[in-house]
């Protein structure tokens, strides 16, 4: 489901929105990196978004939203296509509904990918970052392809379902998710599958989802650039090929008066296996993540949150040390749990602000863009944050 705020802009004709946000954070970390030099304080995180719809009959719309996201070195603020869509209902009765999209599709993926950028709609000011992890935001973010959905209504509740086919976005960000770094040489020719399914009970207090989808990551190797490096960095590069993930969710959510609580549980598969060069010595990692939150609902303008999250990048080697023998990094780059207490104001309904404390213990989750010295970085860390939206 997209996310559009209410507000419609003065445009003459009742079938046109034209909304935005804007969001300014601030970290302070006692140790490592995340979003800028935040060891020093950092400003150098920011969100700022256009978005709009244009509805001319009752079955169609398109929509689209151009987004300027500055995160440390990982992203520069560039502006980008964040989604644009055309939706086509052709199915509506009382059993339910179905419909089409088409172009560049946030990828159904859990309960809050399609609006993770949106500071409204996401219950911290960092997602657990142990599912949606930000190192590999790019790819989960969205795709160019083909959606179906529909929802099925049912006595006691009602199901929906999102099936899309396209080709992922593959930025350097990707790279570094999936291969450590910017190597010389570029992801083509990706595509994948997402698909999702989520039970909603008629008072609404359960939700219970499954997602399950599949990337092909084609990689092609700059060998003219690679023939200028050092031997020993020739020999360790990846080669072209292409990386196969697979990717699993299970997620459930149970909402009170005033309370919810949500947890969901991830599992990845990702085989290197045709790349050669280091990624030869390990060629297939499973991953697993999870994490618990609750969300108290104080009045209509405070809520508190707490979340206790877990990450581990192969859980063969859940304490890292097998990959510290074999790669040179610190054990603690892959793992990470992480406890966090938050509090969010709402005094209206165009602004948010939040503050946020995280205690965390292993690094598997921060961006190497901001932490280029991996062998400097402290296991145990603490992680304060605040962050400001506007939205009109």
């Amino acid at each position: 489901m997209l996310w559009l705020p209410h507000w419609a802009a003065a445009s003459g004709a009742d079938n046109w929105e034209v909304n935005g946000f804007a969001t300014q954070g601030f970290f302070y970390s006692d140790h490592n990196n995340i979003y800028g030099q935040s060891e020093d304080g950092s400003l150098d995180f920011r969100e700022l978004a256009v978005n709009g719809v244009w509805q001319p009959t009752d079955d169609l719309f398109f929509a689209g939203q151009l987004m300027s996201r500055r995160a440390g070195e990982a992203q520069d603020g560039s502006l980008q296509v964040d989604y644009a869509l055309l939706d086509y209902r052709f199915a509506e009765n009382i059993d339910g509904r179905a419909g089409i999209r088409v172009g560049r599709i946030k990828n159904p993926f859990g309960f809050y990918n399609e609006t993770r950028d949106v500071a409204f709609t996401r219950p911290s000011i960092l997602l657990a970052q142990a599912v949606y992890f930000d190192n590999a935001r790019d790819l989960l973010l969205s795709s160019d392809g083909v959606s179906f959905y529909g929802a099925r209504y049912m006595e006691h509740g009602w199901l929906d379902m999102d099936l899309l086919f396209g080709k992922p976005n593959t930025e350097t960000t990707v790279e570094y998710a999936y291969l450590s770094q910017d190597w010389p040489g570029e992801f083509n020719d990706s595509n994948g599958f997402m698909w999702r399914t989520v039970y909603n009970t008629s008072d609404q207090r359960w939700r219970l989802g499954f997602t399950m989808g599949r990337f092909n990551l084609e990689y092609n190797a700059d060998e003219a650039a690679l023939a200028a490096l050092p031997l020993l960095t020739q020999m360790v590069a990846p080669q072209d090929g292409h990386i196969d993930i697979d990717a699993y969710l299970l997620s459930a959510q149970y909402n009170l008066e005033h309370w919810s609580f949500t947890a969901e549980l991830s599992r990845q598969k990702v085989n290197w296996g045709t790349l050669d060069g280091i990624f030869a010595t390990d060629p297939e990692n499973r991953f697993e993540s999870g994490y618990l939150q609750a969300e108290y609902r104080i009045s209509p303008h405070w809520t508190l949150m707490a979340r206790y999250e877990e990450l581990y990048l192969d859980i063969e080697d859940r304490d890292g040390r097998q990959a510290e023998a074999t790669l040179g990094k610190p054990a603690h780059t892959q793992f990470a749990k992480d406890l966090i207490l938050g509090v969010g104001w709402q005094p209206d309904p165009q602004w948010l602000f939040r503050a946020e404390w995280h205690k965390v213990r292993g690094t598997a989750w921060l961006p190497e863009q901001d932490n280029p010295d991996q062998n400097a970085l402290r296991k145990n860390w603490n992680l304060f944050a605040l962050q400001a939206t506007y939205r009109f």
